[in-house]
């Protein structure tokens, strides 16, 4: 039995599809050879589903992505790293200026002088005891235009405690007049103090008579 073309158009789309009965795929089979009509029907039916691939790549994105993250991560770990160091910097530096910086001078209140006496050589020498139990590294040494000359210990912010019984902490010192005025563009040492400036304990001042050196300090500071 012929079958006719507008039934095979009806059947077209389910052949197509792979929906229909294997009957109706037979009757398609065996008019489709024959017929030009149908053929080209359903040619046009798969054209027009088909659809063109397109060629994309669709890690593109991700690698974007990823690379931009990556990016990120090496400005983010820069940074971190140049924050640290100068975090770093700035904590060093602050140790280092708490601990090591003699910027803070000792208040007379805290040194007692004794045995203060002078060398047959016209030097001047005394004991020197810081009353606190902080250690002490650092002398400074100024002279005045009036020739006022001044010891004057400093200690930085933070100072370590004594360690030992003896230092520069308590310990005797030694002035030597003629050699500090030689250290001070020649001006003539009138008065010696311990302590801060303008505000130390007097050593000695010009006309004043200081008791001799012992045997055993004469011996001890003879060179």
């Amino acid at each position: 039995m012929k079958i006719s073309c507008e039934i095979i158009k009806d059947l077209l789309p389910l052949y197509h599809d792979d929906v229909c009965s294997e009957e109706s795929r037979v009757l398609v089979e065996e008019h489709i050879p024959d017929c030009t009509i149908c053929k080209e029907e359903l040619n046009k039916i798969r054209k027009d589903f088909e659809c063109p691939l397109i060629k994309t790549d669709e890690t593109k994105p991700i690698r974007t992505i990823a690379n931009i993250w990556k990016k990120d991560k090496l400005r983010a770990f820069v940074k971190g790293a140049v924050i640290t160091l100068c975090i770093c910097a700035v904590l060093v530096g602050g140790f280092l200026g708490l601990t090591q910086w003699k910027i803070i001078p000792i208040s007379s209140e805290q040194l007692e002088v004794s045995d203060l006496c002078q060398l047959s050589d016209g030097r001047i020498i005394y004991h020197l005891n810081v009353t606190d139990d902080r250690d002490l590294h650092y002398i400074k040494f100024t002279t005045n235009e009036d020739g006022s000359y001044y010891e004057t210990p400093y200690r930085s912010v933070i100072e370590s405690k004594r360690i030992m019984e003896n230092g520069l902490y308590n310990d005797y010192q030694v002035i030597n007049i003629a050699l500090k005025q030689t250290y001070s563009d020649g001006v003539e040492i009138t008065s010696c103090y311990i302590g801060p400036k303008d505000d130390g304990i007097l050593i000695w001042e010009k006309g004043m008579d200081l008791p001799p050196a012992s045997e055993e300090l004469e011996k001890i500071f003879s060179y």
